[in-house]
């Protein structure tokens, strides 16, 4: 899945699909829709990072969701 179109290029702002993406990422969902591409550009954008075989979501991802969810 190419998701770089569907990315939104302001830091502050969440996409609809990386909203999902943080959203089952917190919710340690068993089937993740996106693939790693989405993980590695969350990733870069500070929001997630690697913990081992899984993904946690970082303080900034932590307030992304919460301002999205204000």
């Amino acid at each position: 899945m190419d998701v770089q179109h569907l990315l939104i290029q302001q830091p502050g702002i969440l996409s609809d699909p990386e909203w999902i993406a943080l959203e089952s990422i917190g919710e340690r969902t068993a089937h993740f829709v996106f693939d790693d591409t989405m993980l590695h550009l969350l990733a870069g954008r500070g929001l997630v990072e690697s913990a081992g075989k899984s993904w946690r979501i970082t303080e900034q991802g932590q307030r992304c969701l919460s301002e999205r969810n204000a």
